[in-house]
């Protein structure tokens, strides 16, 4: 049996509707739909003079939820948030009081907590603008993970820790913090801060907070039941 051979008008006809496919292929692929959603995020990424946001998966658009399968003794940052997560269950955010027990106090006594029962050189952040304070820690001390934000300040990497809660700081979106709202909580944590090292220097550059940074006799009843609560654990 004879094979086949294409004529010559065939094979003409072939070549044209390759050339055609491959012209129409480059010119999608170098047109500007991709400069496009690139161009989209550069405008919308915001970056403050002192506090730089980066995230090590910044292209993500919509993060996974984050599932706390790790144990204790993964990471230090790990054991860590599973200590905050403990007060949490023991009702630390009930604590919280307007002008009294509120961010200024919390994030007081967490700065001593976590640098004491972990030896860690721990940061104080005041935030004038968004009228709140809350910890920082080196990642490079508590361990590199993505199960984390982290912002670089001056070149150094950090987690946040959320003191009124207590929680190191993932990635939420549509969020409130008082009657504000925030597209996610990565806009609200990336401002203009001052960064202390210890609570006698948060004092000296929050300005008109300059009495809060401090703990009251009240503070300290109330900080000894809540220290109850968790031995009875």
């Amino acid at each position: 049996m004879k094979g086949y051979r294409p004529s010559r008008h065939f094979k003409s006809t072939m070549r044209k509707n390759v050339i055609i496919f491959l012209t129409i292929v480059t010119i999608i692929i170098f047109s500007g739909c991709t400069d496009r959603n690139d161009n989209m995020l550069s405008e919308s990424t915001y970056y403050p003079e002192n506090t730089i946001y980066k995230p090590e998966y910044n292209q993500v658009q919509t993060p996974l939820p984050i599932v706390n399968t790790f144990t204790s003794n993964d990471l230090l940052i790990d054991t860590i948030s599973l200590d905050l997560e403990n007060f949490n269950k023991k009702g630390w955010n009930k604590l919280y009081e307007t002008n009294e027990f509120d961010c200024s106090r919390m994030t007081t006594f967490l700065w001593d907590h976590v640098r004491k029962k972990y030896k860690l050189p721990t940061k104080i952040i005041v935030a004038p603008d968004r009228e709140h304070a809350w910890l920082a820690i080196r990642v490079k001390d508590a361990g590199k993970t993505d199960r984390y934000l982290n912002w670089t300040i001056r070149g150094v990497d950090y987690y946040f820790i959320e003191s009124t809660v207590p929680s190191f700081v993932v990635y939420e979106k549509d969020v409130y913090f008082g009657d504000k709202w925030y597209s996610s909580n990565e806009e609200f944590y990336t401002t203009k801060i001052f960064m202390a090292d210890d609570p006698t220097e948060a004092n000296e550059l929050a300005g008109r907070w300059s009495t809060e940074f401090r703990l009251t006799k009240p503070d300290l009843d109330k900080l000894g039941t809540f220290g109850d609560k968790l031995i009875a654990d």
